[in-house]
């Protein structure tokens, strides 16, 4: 082999090696597809809704003719899931960069059918590298006498006043201001 053609093959290994890096085609992993992680700032980590304290008083499920959490955090999820992934919080993992809001239940009155039906929240936002914002929430709903049936109960108007809580934090999550309240969504 004379020197022309040493370099000769040098030069095609050296330049088939840079199309193989190039291309990723010489690692073992390049043909596996890696799903792509959730976008932090897009992930909200919405943990159920607890019931807080009321003055001085912590409410709990003997309070709560309707049950009023796991609604309440279906509500905010399908109000959010629109612009943002929506995930339960995973017990062992490290804090994730993704936000984390905490929801409340401060305070329900549900008084016989027709009577008003009041859900009161305080949302807590913590987002990484910024400060925690603070939002409060109240929705009230009135039956109309004529509207009453035999089937009506006081919880009757509750999917209502749930819904209209949870696209009030989805607004709110818009633009997190601390300090936040909005009653029936103004």
């Amino acid at each position: 082999m004379t020197g022309r053609e040493s370099v000769r093959k040098i030069c095609i290994a050296i330049a088939t090696s840079s199309l193989l890096v190039a291309c990723d085609l010489g690692s073992p992993q390049s043909h596996e597809r890696m799903p792509p992680a959730p976008a932090a700032h897009n992930t909200v980590i919405l943990p159920p809704v607890v019931y807080g304290y009321y003055q001085g008083r912590r409410m709990s499920e003997s309070d709560d003719a309707c049950g009023v959490p796991d609604p309440l955090r279906q509500a905010v999820e399908d109000q959010l899931k629109a612009r943002s992934e929506v995930v339960r919080p995973v017990l062992g993992t490290g804090r994730d960069p993704a936000s984390l809001l905490k929801i409340e239940i401060m305070d329900i009155v549900t008084v016989s059918a027709g009577g008003p039906t009041i859900v009161v929240i305080h949302a807590v936002l913590e987002r990484p590298g910024l400060p925690t914002a603070h939002f409060k929430g109240l929705r009230q709903m009135h039956t109309q006498s004529s509207e009453i049936t035999t089937e009506a109960t006081e919880c009757s108007s509750m999917d209502a006043v749930i819904r209209g809580l949870g696209a009030d934090v989805a607004k709110w999550m818009l633009k997190p201001l601390d300090g936040v309240s909005l009653v029936n969504g103004e």
